[in-house]
């Protein structure tokens, strides 16, 4: 239990450490191109909004321009379409178009006399050189802005990856003077509403009966609540139809369009025509007039249905709450479950911002589940890793004599019955045994004491490892008796002059310790693997050999009558 408890605490310190990484990250803007990508996938897969009736779209197609001649049009045409839009009942009427420069005299006045008729005409202007100045702006000539309804600015400026996303609904000078976005004016005018108040996060607008809030960002920009894509939202009429059908209604015929239609309305009058329009890539697509931003800007205002992005902090709460999420499901017990468990906490959060967003409000979508599925990667390498290297010890303690760090005798046997297997499938195969034993390893406890004897015991081990290779196999039989598996030995012969080299090396050997220094000798015994060999048989001719030795006077290498071939003369 206490284990647990201290495995969830550096569980939790883990998920903290990722937590507080993926905030900085996500601070310093690293994923801000993943979480736009998440904003415009949001938009994608939400259902389309509700459009404003009153808004209509009038757009100079390619068939306009086909039929009545190159663009730009002599302006008695925007003189005659703000003239009947006036007459079917339009509101307010904006040009989506800079008349920045006069043209012909006649077709000036033409416009002129009409915008003077009409009382209902709004023209845009754009800042220049990102300076929110009107002297170096683009206005409309003083014959047109002397006589317009109204008119804003139509600056706009894509995201990182070049993506339209939000616009500035209000631009403010260095001398503190407001400028409306247009399509900010053109709503509170509609509505009878005017800017109150401009506050960091939000522009106030109403008048004495009601006011709203109008969510902004950074530089006073409305993230845009798209209403869904271009050719299935708002209503939509060709410039030369607008005007057919109003030259039906004077002849009393039935015209294609309602006068119903632009009855109080809002017309929008701009080009859509390939190649000549305004092309924006926004969220929902690659293509986008300028004409349908601004509709969807108005739209927005007029319903007063804003995307209200939450603050930073409550984002980096959702990191560290997702972050957290994995320190109390990963113990590394059953690593699939607690992947599934993860990926579910995910596909939860996803579902969470879904409907969040739905309902207008957008959270943070990358950065949470970056820190979510990071601190889950983290964690659960720290107890895989945990788990292996606990396995990997419980392994050497099964297998591994703790005094010498040789083979007990129980993996040994193991490894020694693979062995034979191998050699059973395959004749080549062949291998040796060697069985020692510390000559008067008695004498050594006795009369020095087991901590003698241990340090014996650790040099013979350390002795016979250095002495073969390190595919052979070195265990401890018991006691003081040890045993080697040589793996690939070619002969008796070979294997008894392994078994002589490893005698040598331990009588060469000293022990010492702080007093004393100790000569040990071993005694040998060899065998060489047969083709009807057990386990038990083929250690038995190994220990029956080292029988041998010991009678012959110990310190030598003994081989059983059996076994022996050519043996080699006793030094």
């Amino acid at each position: 239990m206490a284990f647990k408890r201290r495995l969830l605490f550096f569980n939790l310190g883990l998920a903290i450490l990722f937590g507080s990484l993926t905030a900085f990250l996500s601070y310093r803007g690293f994923f801000q191109r993943i979480e736009l990508a998440g904003l415009d996938f949001s938009f994608r897969i939400r259902r389309a909004l509700p459009v404003n009736p009153h808004i209509n779209i009038i757009e100079i197609t390619d068939d306009d321009i086909n039929k009545t001649g190159r663009w730009p049009w002599p302006r008695n045409w925007h003189a005659a379409i703000a003239q009947v839009l006036t007459e079917l009942g339009a509101k307010e009427i904006y040009f989506d178009i800079i008349f920045s420069e006069p043209s012909t005299e006649s077709d000036d006045k033409l416009f002129e006399e009409a915008i003077k008729a009409c009382k209902n005409i709004y023209l845009p202007f754009v800042f220049q050189n990102n300076l929110i100045d009107e002297k170096t702006a683009l206005l409309p000539i003083k014959r047109f802005s002397e006589y317009i309804k109204g008119s804003g600015a139509v600056n706009i400026y894509p995201d990182v990856d070049g993506t339209l996303r939000r616009v500035p609904i209000v631009f403010v000078d260095k001398n503190g003077h407001i400028y409306p976005h247009a399509a900010l004016k053109l709503a509170l005018d509609y509505a009878g509403l005017e800017i109150k108040e401009i506050k960091p996060g939000y522009v106030l607008a109403g008048n004495t009966q009601r006011e709203f809030k109008i969510p902004v960002s950074l530089n006073h920009k409305m993230l845009i609540n798209w209403a869904g894509r271009w050719e299935r939202t708002f209503k939509h009429y060709d410039f030369l139809e607008v005007l057919t059908a109003y030259q039906d209604i004077l002849d009393r015929k039935t015209p294609k369009i309602s006068r119903e239609d632009f009855k109080d309305s809002i017309c929008i009058i701009g080009l859509t025509a390939i190649g000549l329009y305004d092309i924006k890539p926004i969220p929902l697509q690659p293509e986008y007039p300028g004409i349908g931003i601004m509709a969807n800007v108005l739209n927005d205002i007029l319903n007063k249905n804003f995307l209200f992005s939450v603050p930073r902090g409550i984002n980096f709460l959702l990191i560290y709450l997702l972050a957290l999420s994995p320190a109390l499901l990963i113990f590394g017990e059953r690593p699939f479950k607690e992947g599934i468990y993860t990926l579910l906490i995910g596909i939860a959060y996803f579902l969470i911002h879904f409907l969040s967003f739905q309902n207008n409000v957008c959270l943070g979508l990358a950065s949470p589940l970056i820190g979510l599925f990071a601190s889950g990667i983290g964690i659960g390498t720290y107890n895989f890793v945990r788990i292996s290297v606990e396995r990997q010890n419980f392994f050497k303690l099964s297998v591994i004599d703790g005094l010498t760090g040789l083979y007990n005798i129980r993996y040994f046997r193991m490894l020694l019955e693979t062995e034979l297997t191998l050699t059973r499938i395959d004749p080549e195969k062949k291998f040796a045994i060697i069985m020692s034993d510390v000559d008067h390893f008695k004498n050594f406890n006795d009369t020095y004491g087991h901590q003698v004897g241990d340090l014996v015991l650790k040099e013979v081990a350390a002795t016979l490892k250095s002495s073969v290779r390190s595919s052979d196999i070195v265990a401890r039989y018991g006691g003081e008796e040890m045993i080697v598996l040589l793996r690939g030995s070619s002969s008796l012969d070979e294997t008894t002059n392994i078994a002589e080299k490893i005698r040598k090396n331990v009588e060469n050997a000293a022990v010492k310790d702080q007093n004393n220094t100790y000569k040990i000798t071993v005694s040998f015994g060899v065998s060489f693997v047969k083709p009807d060999d057990t386990v038990e048989s083929i250690i038995k001719r190994a220990d029956d050999g080292l029988y041998k030795a010991k009678a012959l006077g110990r310190n030598r290498v003994g081989v059983m009558k059996e076994d022996l071939k050519s043996m080699p003369p006793i030094k």
